[in-house]
């Protein structure tokens, strides 16, 4: 927001717009405006996905004086979220972008907030039926559609090198958990893929808990259970860099696939360019749309964003990698 300074105002109204200084450069203007504040409410603090999403709106947001963020996390307690929401509303925020654990316990709470002007933007299915401002929506089903994908054309190649006419393969999916309902709606999307090929077989389907030493453990698990499969499909990437820590001079033989595709070090992007992993899925962290939608707000008032927003996704080889890292994510939803 660009400031205007007005020859001839009144102290009353300087006081009411700018504190107008001069020094020997020329003159300074010091705006006497709050801060739009903007409440973070993650659910899964201790998971990699929300660990990433504080982090990139923090580093969003880290450059904008006009703006605070304050960051909560429920731990997975309903009843803590809500109490989060409610002292997070009576704060008076700008907007407070919303991950929720429980669709029907913050349902009153969220129009209460729509109706004292604070925008909510909900990320993920679950808060599609709260009527927030706008959801942003990663579909899980097709996440793990994607990654069936992917087994199903890596076997198919496998299978044409051999000179065989007949797809077949032994697959093992590490979920993060068995609680998660995002969990089960990519297990559903990937089984639903692999059924198109009957000769493909998931052979060992078991939780991960989200970490290196979950993914390795649980492929340690299926090397004595199952002695022999194609291909890991992991829940996130960490689980499948714990995946291919456990196989060890099986590594050649086995393929791996994770989830997420982080940048940084243990980000999928690296892992699958570094060749620690052989491909991902990249889904989005949802956050950084929800600044977009934010900021288009502050400079357009009559902006209102549409209330659902599909987020797009795609599959990552060794051969995308550079493409990515030159040329971006898949661009966001048109408003």
């Amino acid at each position: 927001m660009k400031n205007r300074l007005f020859v001839g105002l009144s102290l009353g109204a300087l006081s009411a717009a700018f504190l107008v200084g001069c020094d020997p450069k020329g003159p300074v203007q010091t705006q006497l405006e709050e801060p739009r504040k903007v409440v973070f409410l993650s659910a899964h603090g201790d998971r990699a996905f929300e660990t990433g999403q504080r982090n990139l709106l923090a580093r969003l947001m880290a450059n904008e004086p006009f703006y605070q963020l304050q960051t909560l996390d429920a731990g997975v307690s309903p009843n803590t979220q809500l109490q989060q929401f409610r002292d997070a509303v009576a704060s008076q925020p700008y907007a407070i972008i919303l991950d929720p654990l429980n669709a029907e316990l913050l349902e009153t709470e969220v129009k209460a907030a729509l109706a004292r002007g604070v925008w909510v933007i909900g990320l993920g299915e679950t808060s599609v039926s709260l009527g927030c401002t706008s959801a942003l929506v990663a579909d899980q089903k097709k996440v793990g559609q994607l990654a069936g994908e992917l087994v199903i054309n890596a076997l198919t190649a496998k299978a044409s090198a051999a000179g065989q006419t007949e797809v077949s393969g032994r697959v093992i999916e590490i979920r993060g958990d068995d609680e998660n309902g995002v969990c089960q709606q990519r297990h559903e999307g990937f089984e639903a893929a692999l059924k198109a090929v009957p000769g493909i077989i998931l052979v060992h389907d078991a939780p991960g808990l989200w970490s290196i030493a979950g993914g390795r453990e649980r492929t340690q698990d299926a090397l004595r259970l199952q002695q022999s499969f194609d291909i890991v499909y992991a829940h996130n990437d960490l689980m499948a860099l714990g995946a291919a820590s456990a196989l060890q001079d099986r590594r050649e033989d086995v393929m791996i696939i994770g989830t997420d595709a982080f940048r940084g070090r243990e980000g999928g992007l690296t892992l699958v360019g570094d060749g620690e992993i052989d491909a991902t899925v990249y889904q989005s962290l949802l956050v950084d749309f929800a600044w977009v939608i934010l900021k288009k707000r502050a400079e357009t008032a009559e902006f209102k964003p549409q209330p659902r927003y599909e987020m797009p996704m795609r599959s990552i080889l060794p051969k995308d990698v550079d493409d990515i890292r030159w040329n971006g994510w898949p661009k966001y939803p048109e408003f």
